[in-house]
């Protein structure tokens, strides 16, 4: 077997209805970038060689970065000249079975030579042989070469072997677990050889990417710390990408991680976000810092803490929705915890930035920014009045809930609903003045959707009660007088009939506090 045949020069290349509506959740928001398609594209990545593949780009670039690998350099000169030797090889599929042989070998240079054309044709772009390495009962070679640190290059070979049969589906990335892989290549993440501990870094990135089991063993192994040391003290562009990438695969899926398991990687995501261009970093540090952050005070107080919020409101007109819906979803997780968190991003001048996404031509911006908003809507009245002295701000939100969708309109809704419950009665008069009762009321004649029905009421009751208690003229409540005048008491009589129980008991509430009918008009309960 001639296994130094066809000598060419290699390339080795980089894959939470009042102030506790803030809780509400955006548990039902899909946003246009679809979840699951966002996921398949980003969670799992292969490490392509193209210096096996023939291409023009690839015979210009064979040769040289072979020789920037740390594991390389660190063997004796007479020894990795012969290794140097293979990497300037270009394999063939029809060498399976003799490449296997050679892995196989007690020889250490036909255990380099095995191990480095393998993982050529495992990295090549188009149909890899990952099934066929597995069925080879290559596997265990590779791990028990990564097992040892004598050769750095059979470790390093090895490494990228199983990092890419880990890209591939669920069950051959199962093939790798069952060998013991994911302590393994822990550990290898802390390898005084940098181009070592980026491969680890690629591993732990596709098997955290496959599924929620194989992230949390890895994280159960303590696998995200040297990670996070990693990124903190790193300002290489390929080791940022990549673990920015890796760590948030160990941040993300369902059911999300145990917090306290991940609570570490806060700081290195958001400096990355804070200091990055490259959109496929944002991207990716931007979505784990939205999981991170969606949770109790404690939580939230972490991520304001890391001084990234000028960031996120900067992020938020970002080109792509990648990056812009989840920075902006990040702003609405920490405006659903204390009125000081969420003045944490209005004292960056946060609303107008957030009103104009309101406005946005992409349907889930438009439905992200409106719940951001609804959040804020539910802080103090000084909070409240940036929204409510701004009628332009208002207008934009009254065009959302006539003019938009039903699930914008009715996060639209929300926002001024929310101001009710929580505003002073100067603002409640002045959305009064601005119209919201002729809004409300156009909205209950023609709306269908039962969670808009219920928040029109809601608010309905607030706005009612404010001029019950601060503007009677008499004995006559000029709120009750202008709701009467468009019309919208008899929506509201009909609306006992209805079948969903809250709004039942929501629209008799308003009939019984606030209007003087006859009883047959009232529908009580039996």
């Amino acid at each position: 077997m001639n296994i130094f045949s066809n000598v060419e020069h290699q390339n080795s290349q980089d894959k939470d209805n009042d102030a506790k509506e803030k809780a509400r959740r955006m548990e039902n928001h899909t946003v246009e970038l679809r979840e699951k398609k966002r996921l398949d594209i980003l969670r799992k990545n292969r490490n392509i060689d193209k210096s096996n593949q023939g291409s023009e780009q690839s015979q210009q670039e064979r040769g040289g970065l072979t020789h920037q690998y740390q594991a390389l350099m660190s063997l004796e000169p007479e020894f990795r000249a012969k290794i140097e030797q293979i990497y300037k090889i270009t394999f063939k599929f029809e060498q399976i079975g003799e490449l296997v042989i050679a892995l196989n070998s007690q020889d250490v240079l036909f255990q380099h030579h095995g191990c480095i054309g393998l993982r050529k044709l495992l990295s090549i772009e188009d149909s890899p042989p990952i099934q066929i390495a597995i069925d080879s009962n290559c596997v265990p070679r590779f791990i028990e070469f990564i097992k040892q640190s004598t050769y750095p290059v059979l470790q390093l070979e090895a490494s990228w072997c199983l990092t890419n049969i880990a890209s591939g589906t669920t069950h051959q990335t199962q093939s790798i677990i069952d060998k013991g892989a994911i302590p393994l290549f822990c550990k290898l993440l802390l390898s005084p050889f940098q181009d070592i501990a980026e491969q680890a870094i690629w591993a732990i990135g596709n098997i955290s990417g496959d599924c929620s089991v194989y992230r949390d063993m890895i994280l159960k192994c303590d696998g995200l710390k040297p990670l996070v040391n990693i990124l903190l003290n790193t300002n290489d562009r390929k080791t940022i990408k990549h673990g920015s990438w890796a760590l948030s695969n160990l941040c993300r899926g369902r059911p999300l991680p145990d917090y306290n398991l991940v609570q570490e990687a806060v700081k290195p995501l958001c400096k990355v976000l804070t200091q990055e261009t490259d959109s496929e970093v944002l991207t990716d540090s931007s979505w784990a810092i939205s999981y991170l952050s969606d949770g109790d005070e404690d939580r939230i107080q972490r991520i304001i803490d890391t001084g990234v919020i000028p960031t996120l409101i900067r992020l938020i007109n970002h080109q792509y929705l990648s990056v812009l819906i989840p920075c902006l979803r990040t702003l609405g997780n920490v405006c659903t915890g204390t009125d000081e968190q969420t003045e944490e991003v209005l004292k960056y001048n946060a609303l107008p930035e957030i009103f104009k996404l309101v406005k946005h031509q992409k349907k889930a911006v438009r439905r992200e920014a409106c719940w951001v908003l609804s959040n804020i809507a539910a802080g103090n009245e000084r909070q409240i009045s940036q929204i409510v002295n701004q009628p332009q701000y208002v207008q934009w939100l009254f065009e959302c809930m006539i003019q938009d969708s039903d699930e914008i309109a009715r996060e639209a809704t929300w926002v001024i609903s929310n101001c009710t419950s929580q505003a002073n009665p100067q603002d409640i008069r002045k959305l009064v003045e601005m119209n919201v009762l002729k809004i409300y009321t156009d909205i209950l004649k023609s709306t269908k959707d039962v969670k808009t029905i219920a928040v029109i009421l809601e608010s309905l009751k607030h706005i009612l009660e404010c001029g019950k208690n601060n503007f009677m003229q008499g004995n006559d409540n000029p709120f009750c007088i202008q709701l009467e005048q468009f019309g919208a008491l008899d929506f509201i009589e009909e609306l006992q009939r209805h079948p969903d129980d809250d709004v039942y008991r929501r629209s008799l509430a308003i009939l019984e506090n606030y209007f003087d009918l006859e009883d047959e008009q009232v529908i009580r309960p039996e």
